[in-house]
């Protein structure tokens, strides 16, 4: 492939990872584009992350999860967002060097800075009117979060979690400027008030403790803490709500779905209920007083091990588990070996480590903006790996020798 055309592929590339933030049908589109040109124009050997295998475990355990399902016909969805894996192979493939890795971190950044601002922005609105209101259905803080130029805040906090986990090892080689949208998106994640959220940006944070400078790291840190203090009393009431409302949907509906996915489980080891049907199956695996009037959300079961295992059965869940371990393996051989793309390789762990804890807390893995956002992050040092191999196989400084 010649170098305009490789440049065109990385700029489709970043383009569709940056798009994610602000419509996931722009981004694929543009996801579509760029695998329809890279089809059509291929001319050098693919780099194959080692993920690769455990992922195609995972695809053809969901399909034989569809195939055994009672309703096939509902789940073809989970089968037609394989191709949404097409983002790791294209930034493993085009994210090749320290300069495009920086230029995609940068423009994560800047877009998330600015769905971050617009996010802040609904959050001050739509406080104000709870002031007025006093409604939890308008409380900001539970059931009117900011959802950015996202449909759910689920959503958008998700996303948000990613790039700043991943962002905060890019601080060691972009400008200190920065670290004003850095803080701008640290902010939106505290007034995501998501939990799962939160629990994941300290995981990812925590990871990087001893990994780099703890200046940088205080650096990066303040301004979600002086905002976490300023809204700390936004915090313990989002928090309070779990104590002080008997039965409160959000939190005793995961008991419930955590309970409702164990039978689900017991019932259907191998290969789970059937994709896309929890919804249909929870009812029938409820034990509460009245499952005619379900006072929470049961579309999934909020968890990524308890979800895949329920609706797809633990083969499936057993190919998640290695393609999670892989990715792990597969960025600690590099750290051991990395020098000019360490960086890289430091915000993959982080903001992998970041999506897994969330994981327990919410079904992130089954949505497609947050997958796509994880698996170009992860996938970038697979492309620099790659490069530096390739480049230092043959050192510049030898010369011919006679005998």
């Amino acid at each position: 492939m010649s170098a305009t055309r490789d440049s065109w592929m990385f700029a489709l590339t970043v383009s569709t990872a940056a798009a994610v933030l602000v419509s996931i049908a722009a981004a694929e589109t543009l996801l579509a584009i760029a695998c329809v040109v890279w089809l059509a124009q291929r001319q050098h050997p693919i780099v194959w992350p080692s993920y690769v295998l455990p992922l195609c475990a995972f695809m053809a355990t969901t399909t034989l999860a569809l195939l055994m399902s009672p309703q096939p016909e509902i789940g073809t969805a989970v089968v037609r967002k394989f191709v949404l894996f097409a983002m790791g192979l294209l930034a493993a493939n085009f994210v090749t060097t320290s300069a495009r890795a920086r230029f995609a971190h940068r423009l994560l950044l800047a877009v998330a800075g600015v769905t971050s601002g617009v996010a802040i922005a609904q959050f001050t609105i739509a406080y104000s009117h709870f002031l007025s209101s006093h409604n939890l259905a308008d409380d900001p803080t539970v059931l009117a979060r900011p959802t950015g130029f996202m449909g759910h805040w689920m959503t958008f906090s998700g996303e948000l979690l990613l790039v700043w986990c991943a962002a905060l090892p890019a601080m060691l080689i972009l400008n200190r400027r920065w670290l004003i949208p850095l803080g701008i998106v640290g902010t939106a994640v505290i007034l995501s008030f998501t939990r799962s959220a939160w629990l994941g940006a300290a995981a990812g944070f925590v990871l990087l403790a001893l990994m780099i400078p703890r200046k940088l790291l205080l650096a990066a840190a303040l301004p979600v803490i002086i905002v976490a203090a300023a809204a700390s009393g936004l915090i313990y009431h989002r928090i309070a709500m779990s104590f002080q409302q008997q039965n409160f949907g959000p939190d005793s509906g995961r008991v419930e779905l955590f309970l409702g996915g164990l039978r689900m489980i017991r019932d259907h080891p191998l290969f789970g209920v059937g994709p896309e049907r929890i919804h249909a199956e929870f009812p029938n695996y409820y034990r509460g007083p009245d499952p005619a009037n379900l006072n929470f959300f049961y579309g999934h079961l909020e968890n990524n091990i308890m979800q895949i295992a329920a609706e797809r059965g633990l083969l499936c869940l057993a190919a998640f588990l290695w393609f999670i371990i892989e990715l792990y393996a597969g960025l600690v051989r590099m750290m051991k070996t990395a020098s000019e793309m360490r960086w890289t390789v430091m915000s993959a762990l982080s903001a992998l480590t970041g999506f897994i804890v969330a994981g327990f807390f919410s079904f992130n893995f089954g949505d497609s903006e947050v997958l796509l956002l994880l698996l170009f992050l992860v996938s970038i040092p697979y492309g620099m790996n790659k490069t530096v191999l390739v480049q230092d196989s043959c050192p510049p400084n030898l010369v011919p020798t006679t005998s």
